[in-house]
């Protein structure tokens, strides 16, 4: 240990530098992965671009697929602190709603939020995914994790309004799931121009259809 230096005042500091580095790395690499795609997006050029090492990219994010997964975990969520979606505070909200119809708005505009900064980079991760092994396995989770949220989300529901007869747990979650996929959300307000405000009432109708 270096004489004098007190290391309780010492690390902090030095993970606020590693956590703003890593910021910087995926702010980067994002940028960089929607300009000039998965293939194209080197490492040494998504380092150059973050203005550090190759090295540090390595030791801060990992390998190229491991950089474009951590890119989707932060657009999910909107940054980079470790805490699940399900444990944030819109979504301890929709979950506590008791009305039946709010919970299906409330959960629209979250959809509508998380696509509106995830269906960029989930277009690149499904070009990916076609072409790299890593990122299919990756791709494939987050399809898994995906109809995870459907179910438990199912669930919640149907505890606040009966499903409709002959709608079993099960085939409502296959629907939210559907319903859910970023791709939706950018089909609809990427390309075919919709508003977001437009899509979260769409969001509500085609998922009360099916739920009330």
């Amino acid at each position: 240990m270096t004489e004098g230096v007190n290391t309780e005042q010492l690390w902090p500091r030095r993970r606020a530098r590693a956590s703003v580095t890593r910021a910087k790395i995926l702010e980067a690499a994002t940028e960089l992965f929607l300009r000039e795609g998965y293939v194209a997006a080197t490492m040494p050029a998504i380092a150059e671009a973050a203005g550090v090492s190759r090295a540090t990219v390595f030791n801060s994010v990992g390998g190229k697929g491991d950089v474009l997964k951590a890119c989707y975990d932060v657009a999910i969520v909107g940054d980079d602190i470790p805490l699940p979606i399900y444990a944030r505070p819109e979504m301890r909200a929709m979950f506590a709603e008791p009305d039946p119809r709010a919970t299906i708005s409330r959960y629209a505009a979250i959809i509508a939020a998380i696509g509106a900064r995830v269906s960029p980079i989930y277009e690149v991760l499904r070009a990916a995914a076609g072409a790299d092994t890593q990122v299919r396995t990756m791709w494939n989770q987050i399809q898994d994790e995906r109809h995870f949220g459907a179910a438990r989300f199912a669930e919640m529901f149907a505890m606040k309004s009966p499903l409709p007869d002959g709608l079993s747990l099960a085939e409502a979650a296959d629907i939210i799931w559907l319903l859910i996929d970023n791709g939706q959300y950018h089909r609809l307000v990427v390309e075919r121009r919709w508003t977001t405000d437009r899509f979260e009432r769409w969001f509500v109708t085609a998922l009360g259809a099916h739920l009330l």
